[in-house]
């Protein structure tokens, strides 16, 4: 009789199109009551040398990556990616051996490129303390100097060639310190973010962008100056905030001159004059009533007899009632 031989084959899971590229694939993924973890490894084995260029397929020898990744369902997500290493086959090229780059993460990383987002869009609007315990909540595990060090990598690209911004100013510290901040109008990308508001540091920007042809800024006269002396030509507009501000704050004293203060309204008609006020005695329930139980009768020492209170106690002997009546007869005198 033959023993029972199972035999299990390998299959791919290919499912999961979350991930970017075609390149990598999950073959496996654990989950438990805190983490997911989805383990992941390169369809192709082949790679190109970042020295020289040139495809290798020689095998080297592999590692394994362990990267976060955003959250699922409040549980934190861990890729783990098999890493191959290359061999380059130019005899020529330095680089003797080196490895597959991944689509997701910077080299050296321990976070993918999307959590990295992720942490910044959610630590925008908190501070990095908050920010971290935000996330942690959310299933992400990262301390407020990390997204401090996140902060810190961000670098603004400017355009040379940009020929319509937005100008306007930021409070990097709110009540204390200024910045003016500088986007691109039609991508909408912020490409320079200049120290104070006062108009110098812009106008300083100015001179080295004179394509520019178009500035959307706000009522700030430091930038109206600073535009006129160094780009005459250029049309400048006012935003759509401050537009709209400026309608709203004006149709309030609109409202303010013509409608009332007070509008008395009855049987769906506004009244010229407010109505007069009636007076109804509401009657009491006698339920509420029959529940109240009054006693008037004034209270007794410990010997039976009624306390009397006396909030008029004076010695009319003492030193002090003395004086007092002395100093009361001689200004009747």
């Amino acid at each position: 009789m033959f023993d029972e031989v199972i035999v299990v084959k390998y299959q791919r899971i290919d499912y999961y199109n979350f991930l970017p590229g075609k390149e990598h694939f999950i073959y496996d993924v654990n989950e438990d009551a805190e983490t997911v973890r989805i383990y992941i490894k390169s369809s192709p084995h082949i790679c190109s040398c970042p020295e020289c260029g040139r495809e290798s397929k020689e095998l080297h020898s592999t590692y394994e990556r362990t990267l976060q990744d955003t959250p699922l369902r409040g549980k934190q997500v861990f890729i783990h990616a098999n890493v191959y290493k290359y061999e380059c086959n130019n005899p020529k090229c330095e680089q003797k051996v080196f490895v597959e780059p991944l689509p997701f993460a910077k080299m050296s990383a321990v976070r993918t490129d999307v959590l990295n987002q992720f942490i910044i869009g959610v630590s925008m609007f908190l501070s990095s303390e908050g920010a971290s315990k935000i996330l942690s909540l959310l299933g992400v595990t990262i301390s407020n100097d990390t997204i401090q060090r996140l902060y810190d990598k961000i670098e603004f690209v400017d355009n040379p060639d940009v020929e319509g911004i937005g100008v306007d100013d930021v409070a990097t510290r709110k009540g204390q310190s200024y910045a003016t901040a500088i986007y691109d109008i039609k991508t909408h990308q912020l490409i320079a973010l200049l120290e104070g508001r006062d108009g110098k540091t812009f106008r300083e920007w100015l001179k080295c962008h004179t394509k520019i042809r178009l500035i959307a800024r706000d009522r700030a006269s430091a930038y109206a100056s600073a535009i006129n002396e160094i780009l005459p030509e250029c049309v400048q507009v006012a935003d759509r905030f401050h537009l709209l501000q400026n309608i709203i704050d004006r149709l309030k004293d609109v409202f303010k001159d013509e409608i009332p203060a007070e509008v008395f309204i009855k049987d769906g008609v506004v009244l010229e004059a407010p109505p007069e006020k009636v007076y109804t005695l509401k009657p009491s329930e006698e339920k509420v009533l029959c529940n109240i139980v009054y006693d008037n009768s004034p209270p007794l020492n410990q010997d039976g007899s009624i306390l009397e209170y006396d909030n008029k106690n004076r010695d009319l002997s003492s030193k002090l009632y003395s004086i007092s009546r002395d100093k009361l007869k001689k200004n009747k005198n």
